[in-house]
């Protein structure tokens, strides 16, 4: 199924998606610490005030960023797994190609050009 992809092709992308993966999970981390500690402090201080809602704030933002990461993360994880399977780089859509320039540029892509557009 991933015939248009050479076997470098293949590696080099496997390689890109677990940079993605160990930079998504080092942000998810970070973003945890993060909450934690505005947690921390924003019962350390117990008092209400402009502070405890500028760290709420923070901490939602966290949160969301938090968010898209995770779901970064399954799309990396999906690749990976699709790979595995010898169904990478296949459109969910048409069943084609999705073209190697695609997919270099978003390794978890699971739409050809065409579909994503809606032109097919």
């Amino acid at each position: 199924m991933m015939k248009h992809l050479s076997g470098g092709d293949i590696r080099e992308l496997h390689l890109r998606l677990v940079q993605m993966k160990i930079r998504l999970l080092d942000e998810i981390q970070n973003a945890e610490a993060d909450i934690k500690a505005a947690h921390e402090v924003r019962e350390g201080e117990g008092r209400g005030g402009s502070d405890t809602s500028e760290i709420t704030r923070f901490e939602e933002l966290r949160r969301s960023e938090m968010e898209i990461d995770d779901n970064h993360l399954r799309e990396v994880e999906e690749a990976e797994h699709r790979m595995s399977e010898g169904h990478y780089g296949v459109c969910v859509d048409c069943g084609k190609a999705i073209a190697r320039e695609r997919l270099f540029a978003l390794p978890t892509a699971v739409r050809c050009a065409a579909c994503k557009d809606g032109l097919l």
